[in-house]
């Protein structure tokens, strides 16, 4: 169902996040995951997903989570936990879509598979990588991109907190080349959010005007509204609650998870009638406070809150049914 919502330059972001489970000590394959938003290891389980998004727009389409542990018997690796989710969705997606994948996803035995397949990419990396430049040098991604002439100007609003942030960027590009492969990628260079300039590897032919980069820049971009449909899904079906022992079950139970959030987060708003409820449930949902900033927190609240104050109707009462005795006649 969500495949028919991905369009050629639809986002399609591929994602590792995790279930934090620092209490338990008996649920099957616990493993020791990475938090990347505090940097601390805790026990849990991994999450892979992929959620798809338009540049230019508000849906979110989320199409693939899979939980998975590295102490697990079918267990490969990271990168192979990745590809098989890139697999999964290309299957019904046939090439529509734009993959951004964040740090990491420059790695070789990823980014090559990917290039490989043919997939249109748009990759944060981390600066570490050796790449080919002009005349056949050698150079560390890091390197090229303080030498990057930044020859376009932006600006962006960016909302957290309720507040409004202005941030005056400054963009670039330069042609580069992978070791041993013949296509060009250009190398975006992103200058004014964060610390440190952010380096955009893809795939994508694009011109080296202003126009074009800053598309490649968006693409990126719209990988911060989709983080929140990690925070989103993970908060408000409260993943890390679950209290399942047994590690297939945990699996099956995320996959029932992420259809509940295709329900709240898509399926709503494709007719007229449902459109009308969704729009009913965010009025209903306001709290003193307003509504949150994230419409889909909204639902899955009105949602939980009317499901809790209903309750299954009970059994129906068995039928009378005859009863066949048997009666033993004994003969002395």
């Amino acid at each position: 169902m969500g495949s028919q919502r991905v369009e050629r330059n639809t986002v399609l972001a591929l994602d590792l996040s995790d279930i934090r489970k620092e209490y338990a000590r008996k649920m099957e394959n616990l493993d020791m995951v990475h938090d990347g938003s505090t940097g601390q290891v805790h026990e849990g389980y991994w999450l892979c997903d992929v959620t798809a998004a338009p540049v230019n727009g508000s849906e979110i389409v989320p199409l693939y989570q899979k939980l998975y542990s590295a102490r697990a018997a079918d267990f490969s690796s990271e990168n192979a936990e990745l590809l098989e989710a890139v697999d999964a969705v290309r299957t019904y997606t046939e090439q529509q879509g734009l993959w951004a994948i964040d740090r990491g996803g420059d790695r070789r035995k990823l980014l090559e598979p990917l290039l490989k397949r043919q997939q249109r990419l748009v990759i944060r990396s981390v600066g570490k990588r050796f790449v080919t430049h002009r005349r056949n040098r050698s150079r560390a991604v890091a390197k090229l991109a303080s030498r990057c002439r930044l020859r376009h100007q932006a600006r962006i609003v960016k909302i957290e907190n309720g507040r409004e942030t202005i941030q005056e960027i400054r963009y670039g590009a330069e042609p580069i080349r992978l070791p041993g492969r013949e296509e060009k990628l250009p190398l975006v260079v992103v200058v004014g959010w964060g610390d440190e300039p952010r380096m955009l590897l893809t795939n994508v032919e694009v011109a080296r005007d202003s126009q074009s980069l800053w598309w490649i820049v968006q693409i990126y971009l719209t990988r911060w509204k989709i983080e929140e449909t990690f925070r989103y899904v993970k908060q408000s079906y409260r993943l890390e609650h679950i209290r399942v022992m047994k590690y297939q079950r945990l699996k099956n139970l995320v996959v029932l998870v992420t259809a509940a959030a295709y329900f709240a987060a898509t399926f709503l708003g494709q007719k007229p009638k449902l459109r009308i409820l969704c729009e009913k449930l965010l009025i209903l949902s306001q709290r003193f406070f307003g509504i949150p900033p994230f419409r889909y927190y909204a639902l899955a609240d009105l949602i939980r809150k009317i499901l809790s104050q209903t309750s299954p109707s009970p059994p129906p009462l068995p039928t009378d049914t005859l009863q066949l005795e048997l009666s033993l006649g004994w003969q002395t």
